[in-house]
């Protein structure tokens, strides 16, 4: 058999000995602390957040449409097709650098399968910097490697701001 401590002991035979109304009230008023308790630590602040998060409702849902119109348009982009204007590298190369006048720059031009060496001499940097976009941005190549010389500048050539570029170009495969 169990033993009740006396302390506990002692409440209960104190509990018991109170009037019935005396316990009545007691208990009304402990159940009125229990009740004010949960409203002040859970009511109220599950109320204040829902109330924050009707507030904030309206700006979530414009970065959800941002978000889904953001995310429709990147789709939209992966499902283009990236095929590159011209199939063969060697006439991809050329085609471009006849374009930005950059064929006659060419000393060297060694494919093998998607990367091309390209040599070219005397040609202005700017000049270079827009064939290369062009190849990357119609094309799909990226360079791998560059070296780019400064052409000393001669009394009998005009070669101020030429460069001398060695250039390794890769077209990913598809």
């Amino acid at each position: 058999m169990t033993t009740v401590p006396p302390t506990l002991e002692r409440w209960r035979l104190q509990w018991q000995q109170r009037p019935r109304h005396e316990r009545r009230f007691i208990i009304a008023l402990i159940a009125l602390v229990v009740v004010a308790l949960l409203w002040l630590w859970l009511w109220l602040p599950l109320t204040q957040h829902l109330q924050q998060l009707q507030r904030e409702l309206p700006f979530s849902r414009a970065q959800l449409e941002q978000a889904q119109r953001q995310f429709s348009e990147s789709a939209g982009l992966n499902r283009q097709s990236f095929a590159p204007t011209t199939a063969d590298v060697r006439a991809a190369v050329e085609r471009t650098a006849a374009r930005f006048n950059v064929a006659a720059a060419i000393v060297t031009l060694d494919v093998q399968q998607n990367t091309a060496s390209v040599t070219l001499s005397a040609l202005p940097f700017d000049t270079l910097v827009q064939w290369l976009e062009a190849l990357q941005r119609e094309e799909h190549f990226y360079v791998t490697a560059a070296t780019l010389t400064p052409l000393a500048n001669t009394a009998d050539q005009r070669t101020n701001g030429q460069l001398r570029v060695e250039l390794v170009i890769v077209r990913p495969s598809s």
